[in-house]
Order: C-alpha cells, then structure tokens, then sequence
C-alpha cells in the first residue's frame, strides 16, 4: 500500500538534493524532527536513527541513495509492518520534479492500516512544498 505525491520545482537538482542528505537542512522542511543521526555517510546500506515530536527514537535503513536523484529509507514499526520513505529527483520532458512516497509493507494491509498510512503521510505534500519554496528563492 503507497501513497506518493509529486511536485514541479524550478531548480536543479544538485540544489535540491542537500533537502534530503545534509542532515541541518532536513529541518527545513520536517516540521516534527527533533533529531537525525547517520551511523555513516549518507549511502544505501547506512544506518541512523531519528526522534519525531511525541515519538519513540526509531531507527531506520538508507535502501537506496542516488546523489541527486534518490533518497529512499526504511523504518519497521512493531506491530504494523515497514515503512518506506522515498523521494526522488525527476526530469521530465525538461522540467524537474520532486516526488515524495510513503509506503506500507506488511502482510494482509486492511483498512486500518490505509487509515495509519494515511496518517503517517499527512504532512507530506506540505513538506514537499517547504523543499520548493527554499529551492526556488
């Protein structure tokens, strides 16, 4: 179960890409991130933990860093599956876009977990537009 939202943004990606891997700047647009850590630098296989507002400290998995193009991770939450964070850097028929998925893996999903991963992804369209206001200045 996946939900995705995707965003034209006018600047390049090398600008875009420091939103996603320099940990100060995930602040920006993270409204509830109260800490980030990497257990290395920022490449698939890292490991790190974060500390969202009225949250338990979570680990989470890098599952795909591609410099400028992807930034994807993985937090398993007892009791409800894994959740897969992804945003990428598209071009498009010359224009450039940011696209922001939340995805839920676990066995037999139902309608409570549409309503968690709902939940979860809430804030993502606005967080997509705090990297395009900061980008575009």
């Amino acid at each position: 179960m996946e939900l995705q939202f995707t965003l034209e943004v006018n600047a390049p990606a090398e600008k875009i890409w420091p939103y996603y891997a320099d940990p100060a700047k995930r602040y920006v647009w993270e409204d509830d991130l109260e800490n980030i850590v990497f257990d290395g630098e920022v490449k698939t296989g890292t490991t790190g933990s974060m500390k969202l507002k009225e949250m338990p400290n979570m680990p989470f998995t890098l599952t795909e860093v591609v410099e400028n193009a992807s930034y994807c991770d993985r937090t398993d939450v007892p009791g409800m599956g894994s959740l897969y964070f992804g945003h990428k850097i598209l071009r498009e028929n010359g224009k450039t876009y940011i696209r922001h998925s939340v995805r839920l893996e676990k066995e037999n999903p139902g309608e409570d977990d549409l309503g968690f991963l709902s939940g979860v992804f809430s804030d993502v369209p606005g967080a997509a537009l705090k990297i395009k206001r900061e980008v575009e200045k």
